[in-house]
């Protein structure tokens, strides 16, 4: 072999040994949304890629209700392998499960190390304990947070699925809102996780730990209790609270655009049991606003029934609420859990802020379980989320009603 193929080689192998592996992109506040029939996994992939992105000696948390599907707990296993410290904290659901215990042997269950799995206790969540209308409290939280993910600090990914091939996971309409760098909600976060870790009962834990502002985000815990002996009284509602700070009119720029720029809200919830809420819309709708609703409807639920009532009935002027709903027996259901207002609120005009995360209106969310609900007043993410629910309104096999047409399954 001459000389001059024998250098060529040596520079070759120099360039491949010396040449820097790909850094993974740094990381932005996003919406991701999967289709159910077109891109199932999307949320997932993009999970994975923020796992895999990890930065060297960082963190990553995770509060899941159940995971059925593997991909997500082997993409933390080889987090771990790899050096990352990875923390799990999952519902009582999956004690004794295969995925729980692939987990266990490769975290460990010890809470002092460094990496971790644990279950919340029997009967219970892992910080509400309280039975009410015939359940038991939930760890439904489906949140992630990465200290350092493609460079980028204090990474929260808010989503509404759980690990799941099913309507609850792949298989249905699920949301994620991927928070970076906002340090205080990851803190606040971060306190809330630990807090899950540690396991004392408080159900009234939305009051000790109170909701955190921090730039344009705020995140709210569950569960609260209520203040009077009624656990469905709607005073002690977060989202009582917003629907009650919501105005129809005095916008300039965003809202109806039939030129008299009426607030706009919409929602895409899992469960809507809470009638109050429903109420709340229909008088909003009265008011002017423009309202619209996407649902699951279980027929065989009174509190739904009750609600559903509420929001097909018709107001008049504004020709009631525009419902859109999935039946319990349909292959394909709305798992998502968000609130969209576009206009006036609080008295500002001109707003668009979103409410997202693994709190369904129900009272099982309100009163017992550990959830999280995140919201965000960002144009861009906004506009993502508003698209998202144009693509679930016209979505195969989804039904119509609304002002005075009955929902039927």
């Amino acid at each position: 072999m001459s000389r001059r193929l024998l250098a060529l080689l040596a520079a070759l192998f120099l360039a491949c040994v010396a040449a820097p592996v790909p850094a993974h992109a740094a990381v932005t506040s996003e919406a991701v949304f999967n289709n159910p029939v077109s891109d199932k996994a999307a949320i997932q992939n993009r999970i994975v890629q923020l796992i895999e992105g990890a930065d060297a000696g960082s963190t990553i948390r995770m509060s899941m209700f159940y995971a059925t599907d593997a991909t997500i707990p082997n993409a933390l296993i080889a987090a771990r392998n790899n050096g990352r410290d990875v923390q799990i904290v999952f519902d009582k659901t999956m004690a004794g499960t295969a995925i729980h215990s692939s987990l266990a042997a490769a975290l460990g269950t010890d809470t002092a190390q460094g990496s971790w799995v644990l279950v919340c206790p029997s009967g219970r969540g892992c910080i509400g304990d309280r039975p009410l209308y015939g359940s038991v409290s939930l760890n439904h939280n489906k949140f992630f947070l990465f200290s350092g993910t493609g460079g980028t600090a204090d990474v929260v990914v808010q989503s509404s699925a759980n690990l799941h091939t099913g309507r609850d996971g792949l298989g249905g309409w699920n949301s994620a809102l991927v928070l970076a760098g906002n340090s205080g909600v990851y803190d606040a976060y971060a306190a809330y996780f630990t807090d899950l870790k540690n396991q004392r009962v408080n159900n009234n834990y939305y009051d000790t730990r109170a909701p955190v502002t921090s730039g344009n985000a705020k995140v709210h815990f569950y569960p609260r209790r209520e203040g009077t002996s009624s656990p469905t009284d709607p005073a002690e509602d977060t989202l009582t609270t917003v629907l009650d700070h919501v105005q129809c009119t005095g916008n300039s720029s965003v809202g109806t655009v039939d030129g008299t720029h009426r607030t706009i809200v919409r929602v895409a919830m899992g469960i809507f049991s809470r009638t109050h809420l429903a109420q709340k819309l229909l008088n909003l709708d009265r008011a002017g606003c423009y309202v619209e609703v996407a649902v699951n409807y279980n027929k065989d639920s009174a509190s739904e029934v009750s609600s559903m009532n509420e929001l097909v009935k018709t107001t008049g002027a504004y020709n009631g609420i525009n419902v859109r709903y999935y039946c319990t027996a349909d292959p394909i259901w709305i798992h998502s859990k968000y609130l969209l207002v576009e206009g006036k609120y609080y008295g500002v005009p001109d707003r668009k802020i979103v409410w997202t995360g693994s709190h369904n209106w129900s009272w099982n969310s309100l009163r017992q379980a550990d959830e999280a609900l995140l919201q965000l007043e960002d144009n861009t993410i906004f506009d993502r989320f508003r698209s998202n629910y144009y693509t679930v309104r016209v979505s195969s096999g989804i039904r119509s009603a609304g002002n005075g047409t009955a929902a039927r399954c």
